[in-house]
């Protein structure tokens, strides 16, 4: 039998930097992943260190 895949509420959102779910997050791995994506988002031209 196939059973059908888990569907993710809104509450379930996974964290794009470190792909915990952000309802998992305390409130200093929240800060921790927030600052890490804005230097990611400032820095993303060139990507696995290329410039």
């Amino acid at each position: 039998m196939m059973n059908s895949p888990t569907k993710q509420s809104s509450g379930d959102e996974n964290c794009p930097m470190c792909k915990k779910p952000k309802n998992r997050h305390t409130n200093d791995e929240m800060l921790a992943c927030s600052k890490k994506l804005q230097e990611f988002r400032k820095n993303s031209a060139g990507g696995a260190g290329i410039e």
